[in-house]
């Protein structure tokens, strides 16, 4: 007598429980386990809650890809308990619940991949922005700090034009010198600062997408790959069909169309040039 597809014949199954370490049951609770060690990952990075932030894109994309072979892991503990155990009720409910989750979760990691991209790039781009805005800043008050020591009539007037701008602080011993003297002194402090910036503007990365191409192939890879296994475990209420299966008969059903409509437009062409020569002949006679 043929044996149900998803089920193990009596004799295994009485086998299986024979040698089993640990009820079937267990495997279904240790499935459990790893959803909710996934869930507290997730919610740990989820909040404060910044949809439109890339760094919090970012950091919400890395932990998902990082620990999504959690639920991955639980499916296919639950899917190994239905097959030892198929007839125990809370082991049929809760793999038919999870395999239609792991639908959402099939498409979520689909969606992921340009999303993690689009992060990604806008980090980047952000990221030199503020170093080179930061650079900027400092340089605009570097220029007031110089124009200070041009303008400065006395040391004094120079401690105050600085601390007004927020400068470096002079010393007393630095308010004794002539005049002259503490003004050359500043402007090469000021000088010396200004080689410095120059050195950092330098030392900036050249805005590179191509950059972080190994990463974000890397993490492309591991969403695509991740959504392929939720798929091979998700199935809908009443599908004996899972995801992956229905996407396969999708694409084949796709290119059977178009060979079918090559094949006509083929026949078309031979018909249409049958018809040429038969003109032709038509013609000469």
């Amino acid at each position: 007598m043929p044996v149900p597809e998803g089920r193990l014949p009596v004799q295994a199954l009485s086998f299986s429980r024979l040698f089993l370490p640990m009820p079937v049951r267990n495997f279904s609770r240790l499935a459990l386990v790893f959803v909710v060690l996934f869930a507290v990952l997730v919610l740990s990075n989820l909040f404060p809650v910044q949809p439109l932030d890339p760094a919090w894109q970012s950091r919400l994309t890395a932990v998902l890809v990082n620990a999504g072979s959690l639920p991955l892991t639980a499916l296919a503990l639950l899917q190994l308990a239905f097959l030892l155990d198929p007839e125990d009720p809370d082991i049929q409910r809760r793999q038919q619940r999870f395999a239609q989750l792991a639908i959402a979760a099939a498409l979520g990691y689909l969606l992921l991949a340009p999303l993690q991209i689009s992060a990604s790039l806008q980090l980047q781009s952000r990221g030199s922005a503020e170093q080179l805005s930061r650079l900027a800043r400092a340089e605009r008050q570097l220029a007031s700090l110089r124009q200070a020591v041009r303008q400065a009539a006395s040391g004094a007037d120079l401690s105050a034009r600085f601390q007004a701008l927020s400068g470096p602080g002079v010393s007393p011993a630095d308010l004794a010198l002539p005049l002259p003297v503490l003004k050359a002194q500043a402007t090469l402090a000021l000088d010396q600062a200004q080689a410095q910036l120059q050195r950092q503007r330098n030392a900036l990365p050249a805005s590179d997408p191509l950059r972080l191409l190994p990463e974000l192939l890397r993490n492309a890879v591991s969403c695509l790959a991740l959504a392929f296994g939720f798929a091979i475990f998700a199935r809908g209420r009443d599908s004996e069909v899972s995801l992956l299966d229905s996407w396969q008969n999708s694409l084949e059903r796709r290119r059977l169309r178009r060979a079918s409509r090559s094949g006509r437009q083929a026949e078309e062409a031979d018909y249409v040039r049958q018809l040429s020569r038969e003109d032709d002949t038509t013609s000469g006679h």
